[in-house]
């Protein structure tokens, strides 16, 4: 499940490695090996890697679209 330890279900580092590899070649988000010890389930890693990519975009696109989902939940009601 989401919330179970990757290490505790027979994980280690190699694999937390090609974990990581695979990560930043399928999303374009850089993670240490650090940060995968410290997010060790697929919910806190998910989260991690979301905020890590929120990060990196254009402040003015995260404006754009909080703008867009406003207006749609205004129009809606």
């Amino acid at each position: 499940g989401v919330e179970e330890n990757f290490f505790e279900l027979g994980g280690h580092s190699l694999l937390a490695t090609q974990v990581i590899s695979r990560v930043r070649s399928e999303m374009e988000v850089d993670i240490s090996l650090r940060d995968f010890f410290l997010q060790p389930t697929i919910e806190s890693l998910a989260l991690l890697i979301v905020t890590t990519m929120a990060g990196q975009c254009d402040p003015t696109v995260i404006e754009n679209l909080l703008a867009e989902m406003k207006e749609a939940t205004n129009s809606g009601s």
